[in-house]
C-alpha cells in the first residue's frame, strides 16, 4: 500500500483524477437544459452533480490513502452512502423521464429508459468498486500506481 501526500506530483496515476473529474463533468453537463430551466429542474440537477462528487471522493481515497486518514471512514462511507443513492435515484428518474416520453412510441420509450439508466451506470462503475474498495481500507498497489 503506498500513500503519497502529493497525489498529482508524483506516480500517482493521473488517468483516474481525469477518470473521476470527467464523470463529473459530463454529470454536469448532461444536467445543462434543467440548470438553464430553473426552478425544480436546476434543483434535480445541482443534487444530481453532489452525487457525483459525492461518489468520486471516496473513489478518489481509493489511488490515495492519505485522504482516508484526512476525512475519516465516518464522513467518507457517508458521502459513499450518498453518491450510491444519488446514483440509483437519478438512474430511476431519467429512466422514468425516458418512459413518459411523449413523443416516443411505447418501444421506444423503453429502448430509452434502457439506454439512459446504462449511461449513467456504467460509466460510474468503477467509481463505485474503487469507493467501496478504499472504505474497505484496500488501496491501489504499487504496481496499479505505477
Amino acid at each position: 500500500m503506498r500513500s503519497d501526500p502529493e497525489f498529482f506530483s508524483t506516480g500517482s496515476p493521473s488517468w483516474a483524477a481525469l477518470y473521476l473529474v470527467g464523470t463529473v463533468v459530463l454529470t454536469v453537463w448532461t444536467r445543462r437544459a434543467a440548470f438553464r430551466q430553473g426552478g425544480r429542474a436546476a434543483v434535480v440537477g445541482v443534487l444530481d452533480v453532489l452525487a457525483s462528487v459525492s461518489l468520486s471522493i471516496p473513489a478518489l481515497a481509493y489511488w490515495n490513502a492519505d485522504i482516508v486518514a484526512r476525512i475519516g471512514d465516518v464522513p467518507l462511507g457517508a458521502l459513499f452512502g450518498l453518491g450510491l443513492l444519488g446514483l440509483c435515484g437519478f438512474a430511476g428518474h431519467d429512466a422514468r423521464t425516458a418512459l413518459r416520453n411523449p413523443r416516443l412510441m411505447p418501444r421506444q420509450r423503453k429502448l430509452f429508459a434502457a439506454i439512459a439508466a446504462a449511461a449513467i451506470l456504467l460509466p460510474a462503475a468503477p467509481e463505485v468498486w474503487w469507493g467501496g474498495s478504499a472504505l474497505a481500507h484496500v488501496h491501489a498497489s504499487p504496481e496499479e500506481l505505477a
